[in-house]
């Protein structure tokens, strides 16, 4: 009987564990979407100066959220760092889109973050910047870890007359953004949910 008891105490933890393991484990992916031709014809309609799109897969647990910040850039220095959305009401993305755009002026530049439900516009002064890049870091489907951002689109400027690139390193973290005069960079990050 003991034998028994057991050997059903067994299969009920290995049970246990194979649901935990099938139910219980969020994925997340992203991963850059090409638009068609009548797609980016439509876009150059629209009078934004440049913009990315990614496509997001997966699902959240009732309690994780997806949070997008902003990395500050002056003088070749992290400034800043801003949580600018989070709580995320929606839990399930199926080929969900997520873009960055861009509007740029003279002195100051709109940043446009479209996600699932809602667009977030900042407006930010680039005062002196005489030449600009934007960049898209992703360039093929990426699993997202919990707790880790995954850097996707960067906007970089100058005052001078040499723009140095950036790039993301095999560790997931920018290189090069010591010789930029005035950069933001756009990240999204998986966590246990909403912290103060």
């Amino acid at each position: 009987m003991k034998g028994q008891t057991g050997l059903l105490l067994a299969v009920f933890v290995l049970l246990l564990s194979g649901c935990e393991a099938a139910g219980g484990r969020s994925t997340l992916t992203i991963e850059p979407y090409s638009l068609s031709e009548s797609e980016q014809e439509l876009i150059s309609r629209t009078g934004v100066d440049g913009i990315q799109f990614f496509k997001l897969d997966g699902k959240l647990a009732e309690k994780e959220d997806l949070q997008f910040s902003m990395e500050i850039y002056k003088d070749g220095r992290l400034t800043d760092d801003v949580v600018y959305t989070r709580g995320q009401v929606e839990k399930e993305f199926n080929q969900s889109l997520v873009s960055y755009g861009i509007n740029q002026g003279d002195e100051q530049i709109t940043f446009l973050n479209g996600i699932n439900g809602g667009m977030m516009e900042q407006v930010e002064s680039i005062e002196g910047v005489r030449g600009s890049s934007f960049t898209s870091f992703i360039d093929e489907k990426t699993e997202l870890v919990k707790d880790e951002a995954v850097y996707l689109t960067a906007w970089t400027g100058t005052k001078g007359s040499l723009l140095e690139g950036v790039s993301l390193n095999d560790e997931g973290t920018l290189d090069g953004m010591e010789h930029i005069d005035t950069g933001y960079v756009f990240k999204m990050t998986w966590t246990n949910g909403m912290e103060e």
